[in-house]
């Protein structure tokens, strides 16, 4: 299990479709604590009660009245989270550079590639 400062690492997924949350955490879980959420509201209410090291977020929530990039801003926001690493997971890759510059620490395309969120977290945790 992959840890930060002596305490295992853990990602919270934020994904409206079960079966995608699914993939992604079966890709995770052997190697971080995981927990995933449905909607806004779910989050925010688990990122009060628990700590994470790292945000999954799907940029569109279904029927959720916030998008994930209105999400993230709350997120930021709020000084107790605001250093939390937020990374956005899209299926819309032609939009990159434009979700990037809305403030996400990283953009993994859907269907996301394990090796590429390992990389990424590896890096964050040498240069935090």
């Amino acid at each position: 299990m992959y840890s930060l400062k002596n305490k295992a690492i853990s990602i919270l997924i934020v994904e409206d479709n079960e079966l995608d949350a699914l993939i992604v955490k079966t890709l995770l879980q052997p190697h971080f604590n995981i927990e995933t959420v449905k909607n806004r509201d779910d989050a925010l209410a688990i990122i009060e009660d628990i700590k994470f090291d790292f945000i999954l977020m799907d940029l569109n929530l279904g029927n959720d009245s916030v998008d994930g990039v209105n999400l993230m801003r709350q997120i930021r926001n709020t000084p107790k989270h605001k250093f939390i690493k937020i990374f956005a997971v899209t299926a819309y890759a032609e939009d990159e550079a434009l979700i990037v510059k809305e403030g996400f620490d990283e953009i993994f395309i859907k269907p996301v590639i394990k090796e590429e969120i390992f990389d990424y977290i590896n890096k964050c945790i040498v240069q935090p």
